[in-house]
């Protein structure tokens, strides 16, 4: 929170959401900025995620893999749904799924790493990255206008 600027005055429509999630001895907490223009359109200006993942080789590997929980974790929140009608799936293949892409993508991710005191534990970066984003992306929308959105995928826009 304090890495991200938790507390910082925002423009009308912004507002900051933080969620956090443990998993494979590791522990992620991602803040979201989200921006909701005046038609609803919702836009993330940018993500901050801390990771503390014990021991670590690779610190760059760490935060390719948090920087693709952040584009994977808006995919999910916004736009990537399967839909059933007549007892069948709708979507067929990936032409028929939304994902999110770089007219959607977050303006800049920054990630923290947590430094490991010797003889720590090394947990897992792949999978602790992604729960997260969609309950701090809910939250920051919640924050920016007073709506709660609890499904998903939320959509593109806040009615």
């Amino acid at each position: 929170a304090e890495k991200a600027g938790w507390g910082k005055t925002l423009p009308a429509g912004h507002g900051l959401g933080i969620a956090a999630h443990v998993a494979w001895q590791t522990c992620v907490a991602t803040v979201v900025h989200a921006a909701v223009d005046a038609d609803g359109t919702i836009r993330v200006p940018e993500v901050s995620t801390a990771i503390d993942c014990g021991f670590y080789v690779n610190p760059e590997r760490i935060r390719s893999q948090m920087e693709g929980a952040a584009v994977m974790g808006m995919s999910h929140a916004l736009y990537s749904g399967i839909t059933f009608k007549n007892g069948a799936v709708e979507q067929g293949n990936f032409t028929d799924f939304s994902i999110a892409t770089m007219g959607n993508y977050p303006q800049s991710v920054t990630v923290h790493i947590v430094e490991a005191p010797p003889g720590t534990h090394a947990g897992g970066v792949g999978e602790p990255g992604l729960p997260p984003f969609a309950p701090a992306l809910a939250n920051a929308v919640f924050a920016a206008t007073g709506k709660r959105l609890r499904n998903l995928p939320m959509g593109e826009k806040v009615t």
